[in-house]
């Protein structure tokens, strides 16, 4: 059975005898595998856990609302507050020890330029968030399923289709199960009121939710095949799948998009961070990750916090829904552009050392 192989945008997992960005050759029996795949158990129970919760009653709306701010600030903020990191190894070739002013420049004028694009076409903005948001986190997701041990006899074509089927079930359930809750939602971010939103998404989610739908059934059945040939890598793909299938199609929007985006999403790529930080032992790797992440962290969170004063007299839900959406966006645009720049490097690279 071939590899699955990752789509060409992405930065490969940590692999055994793969190099990191420090220099250091990653060794077979690294202790970052049985973290992740520990974390897939553990994040899939977590996640059967808040399904099960909202169907039968739920946690109070401002006690769920406090948890997803918390949630946020902990463990969404600091996966991308290593940025600088990359950019620093991108940049300090060519700039020297000045390479953080054409990252500050470039870094916090894409968020800037995001930022305005939402007061001046908050609806383009917030369909193209949605989209790049899923585009990224489906990506991501089939990137993992290398590490999990979950291989595929497709080809990088069959990496794309699956990113699609992934990046899919991060929108579509939550739009075709919970039409009236993300209308309500998304009435805070664009100047439209719920029933027009709900309208519009009344009528576009049926096809959408058919074709993720097929999408998502040939993958699960990819899975469950490879499941019922012995391999635990599909077995844990397959648990990961049904359990964000049930937290989409059961929890209302935003505790679905927090649950995953902090406790799958961020862990994930905050572990790899980590162990390129320290990778002697997980504890030495989290002090490593604490450490560099926390200053950035907290500068994204007092801007936050600034926004949400400078919002005005409006609600407090719809303060802190704009604060999310938009700050969460602002931040995407560079944390994923960095990326894209940072993988192409290293798969011309890699094509360079052929």
């Amino acid at each position: 059975m071939s590899s699955f192989a990752p789509l060409p945008n992405l930065q490969p997992a940590l692999q055994p005898g793969s190099r990191l960005r420090s220099g250091l050759r990653w060794e077979s029996g690294s202790w970052v595998t049985d973290v992740e795949r520990l974390h897939a158990l553990v994040a899939s129970v977590f996640t059967f856990g808040v399904a099960a919760l909202h169907l039968f009653r739920g946690l109070p709306a401002g006690i769920e609302l406090f948890i997803l701010v918390v949630a946020v600030t902990l463990f969404g903020l600091p996966h991308g507050a290593l940025d600088y990191l990359s950019g620093r190894s991108l940049l300090r070739r060519s700039f020297g020890s000045w390479w953080f002013l054409p990252f500050g420049i470039g870094y916090i004028g894409l968020a800037v330029v995001v930022v305005i694009a939402w007061l001046l076409a908050p609806l383009p903005t917030l369909l193209g968030f949605l989209l790049v948001s899923a585009a990224h986190f489906g990506a991501g997701d089939v990137r993992h399923e290398l590490a999990l041990g979950a291989g595929s006899r497709f080809s990088s074509a069959g990496a794309a289709f699956e990113a699609v089927g992934r990046g899919s079930l991060v929108l579509v359930p939550l739009l075709h199960f919970h039409p009236d809750a993300a209308s309500s939602l998304f009435a805070y971010l664009v100047p439209m009121s719920a029933q027009q939103i709900n309208v519009t998404i009344t009528a576009i989610t049926p096809p959408l939710f058919a074709v993720s739908g097929s999408v998502l059934s040939v993958i699960m059945a990819h899975h469950l095949g490879g499941w019922a040939e012995g391999n635990a890598g599909h077995a844990r793909m397959s648990i990961e799948i049904a359990a964000l299938a049930a937290l989409f199609a059961l929890a209302p929007p935003l505790v679905a998009f927090v649950v995953y985006f902090c406790f799958w999403h961020s862990f994930r790529h905050s572990l790899h961070q980590a162990a390129e930080l320290d990778p002697s032992t997980p504890r030495a790797a989290f002090r490593a990750f604490v450490r560099h992440a926390w200053p950035t962290t907290t500068g994204a969170f007092l801007i936050g916090a600034v926004g949400y004063v400078f919002l005005g007299d409006q609600s407090a839900d719809a303060k802190i829904i704009q604060v999310l959406f938009v700050g969460l966006s602002a931040l995407t645009a560079p944390h994923i552009a960095l990326s894209w720049i940072e993988a192409r490097k290293l798969r011309l690279s890699a094509t360079t050392n052929l």
